[in-house]
């Protein structure tokens, strides 16, 4: 059986097309940066963790303030409670 590939890959280039010799090198001061920018809101995610999944269990909404630092939760059925009366008598009994 015959699949037609180039055998002697005579079409191919001896060397690898690419640009990664022209790639600029980033300044090691903005690596740093970039590290210690991004800090608070890694050291959040790490301290939050556990309280993060429970309340993606129960479906609660995780919203992240202050730089990562601060987790609010928020469970979406209190937004319905002031625009359906049902559910506000239900919630008082």
């Amino acid at each position: 059986m015959f699949y037609g590939s180039n055998l002697y890959r005579k079409d191919n280039p001896r060397w690898p097309v690419s640009n990664a010799a022209e790639m600029p090198q980033v300044p090691v001061a903005a690596i740093c940066a970039a590290w210690l920018i991004g800090l608070p809101r890694r050291a959040g995610t790490w301290l939050h963790a556990m309280t993060d999944e429970e309340a993606r269990h129960w479906r609660w909404r995780v919203s992240e303030r202050h730089g990562g630092l601060v987790h609010q939760y928020r469970d979406e059925r209190f937004a319905a409670l002031p625009l359906d009366p049902s559910l506000r008598n239900k919630a008082l009994r």
